[in-house]
């Protein structure tokens, strides 16, 4: 039971790094982490169980340096997320210094014999894992480094929480939805990771020979106990999450799966499980609703590619749903868009307050040329001439009208 786990984070990791690679490549920093996690878990699972004293020789203490490095693996995961690329960069040496002192803390214990280690965990019993004596080899006590293991990761979990709710503030509306599935994702990956290490250590805690104390050769832990199945629960958390784990359109986190799931067994009810939503449209569909609710196109450096992080809709099928469905490019659709809200804008008075350049601006276009040119090419005059044709004139108007 306990190796399965091991299967099954293969797995996971397969499938986020296949279904993830193309858009994001930091989905590496997120795969190294589940490992990090299952290893640690499946260590200290082992370490309380009789017959594995070689493979508790080799995962115990050898890989903590590791486990340092989780904390600046997550940020560096949500910083790709939201860039939309991998971030790597000279910062992350500096992060990775706690991880740097724990190796060098662990030196003296590679050095040590290896079958001296094996004989050590083959006849260790009833004996505290927090106990410094019991690890002489540390140049710092084991406990000091198992505590600054979780002080640390710990820390930059909450500090990722509040870099997202921050930014999330201050980002534009695509930014933000994109921010919220994020923030629920990592919030509940957290949340589970804590309650699934919380119970394990109370369990072993409570149930010491010692009260109180940590000790190995549990009688719970003989022959696979039950206990085992909390090494599933990481890797399980993702299938929970489908879309996440397949990077799909549907948004649905851990808790909403399951509040759906017991809904669906208290209440059996024929059809969908969801009712329908904007997830259960066509690319173009969906596209156009996002388009004409939130217009983003009023901002200048609006492309395909917000969308694609809006919707979860590859580009390529972004740029075939505009060129088959609605037989135009997205730039001049983009454009056709933008024109409309600058004529509103002048039909509603705009020009008597705003300089031609400023309805440009508020339109979505990036210069008062780029305007001038997209309008001339559409109506056949420019701005100012449309304006003196269709609409009253003004002090503004004028001297507009006198730089044109």
């Amino acid at each position: 039971m306990l190796f399965a786990s091991v299967i099954l984070v293969f797995l996971v990791s397969s499938i986020l790094l296949i279904r993830h690679w193309s858009q994001n490549k930091g989905i590496v920093y997120l795969v190294a982490i589940i490992f990090f996690l299952n290893l640690r878990q499946i260590t200290i699972l082992l370490a309380n169980s009789d017959g594995y004293e070689t493979l508790v020789a080799i995962l115990h203490i050898h890989f903590d340096p590791l486990i340092f490095l989780m904390g600046p693996f997550l940020l560096y995961y949500l910083k790709s997320e939201v860039q939309g690329k991998i971030v790597f960069d000279k910062y992350l040496l500096l992060h990775a210094i706690p991880a740097l002192l724990a190796l060098i803390n662990t030196l003296p214990y590679y050095s040590y014999p290896f079958e001296s280690k094996v004989a050590y965990f083959s006849v260790v019993q009833e004996t505290f894992l927090f106990n410094p004596s019991n690890f002489p080899y540390l140049i710092l006590p084991l406990k000091y480094q198992g505590l600054g293991t979780f002080v640390l990761n710990i820390s930059y979990a909450l500090f990722c929480i509040g870099y997202l709710v921050r930014l999330k503030k201050n980002s534009p509306f695509p930014l933000k939805k994109k921010l919220s599935v994020i923030l629920q994702r990592i919030f509940s990956f957290f949340l589970i990771s804590i309650i699934n290490g919380l119970i394990l250590i109370i369990f072993i805690v409570v149930n010491s020979p010692q009260r109180g104390g940590w000790n190995y050769r549990q009688s719970s832990f003989e022959g696979g106990g039950y206990l085992f199945f909390m090494a599933l629960v990481l890797p399980l958390f993702f299938f929970l999450t489908p879309s996440w784990l397949y990077n799909e359109q549907q948004r649905l986190n851990v808790f909403d799966t399951i509040r759906l799931f017991l809904t669906r067994f208290k209440q059996p009810v024929a059809g969908p499980l969801v009712a329908p939503t904007n997830e259960n449209l066509s690319d173009m569909e969906r596209i156009v609703s996002h388009i004409e609710k939130e217009k983003p196109y009023l901002q200048v450096n609006f492309s395909t590619h917000d969308i694609s992080q809006v919707l979860n809709i590859p580009h390529i099928r972004i740029s075939n749903a505009f060129n088959q469905q609605l037989n135009t490019s997205f730039p001049a659709y983009r454009n056709k868009l933008r024109m409309a809200h600058a004529l509103s804008l002048m039909r509603e008075g705009a020009h008597l307050t705003y300089s031609i350049e400023g309805i440009a601006a508020r339109s979505g276009f990036k210069s008062r040329s780029i305007f001038y040119l997209a309008f001339k090419e559409e109506h056949g005059i420019t701005p100012t001439e449309w304006i003196k044709k269709n609409l009253k004139g003004s002090f503004l108007l004028q001297m507009e009208c006198a730089k044109s």
